[in-house]
């Protein structure tokens, strides 16, 4: 088991573990940590403009009516 030290300001050097990695931290009983390395979720693409138009179209907030039927169902004559 090779042993670590920590530095004055804290920091741990990880063996095998590269510049940028996160790790959890979890204190398993006093004086006994336990580290999980946080593998980030794979980044979804962005949004085309046509996909964005397609789910504000089909929004449940979206009105479905234009505004002159609206104002002939909702005014008096």
């Amino acid at each position: 088991m090779k042993v670590a030290t920590v530095d004055t300001k804290r920091r741990l050097v990880l063996p095998g573990a590269t510049p940028g990695d996160t790790y959890a931290v979890r204190q398993a009983e006093t004086g006994h940590y336990e580290l999980t390395k946080v593998i980030p979720a794979p980044k979804k693409p962005k949004p085309t403009p046509e996909e964005l138009d397609a789910l504000l179209a089909s929004a449940a907030l979206t009105p479905k009516m234009s505004w002159e039927e609206l104002s002939k169902l909702t005014r008096e004559p």
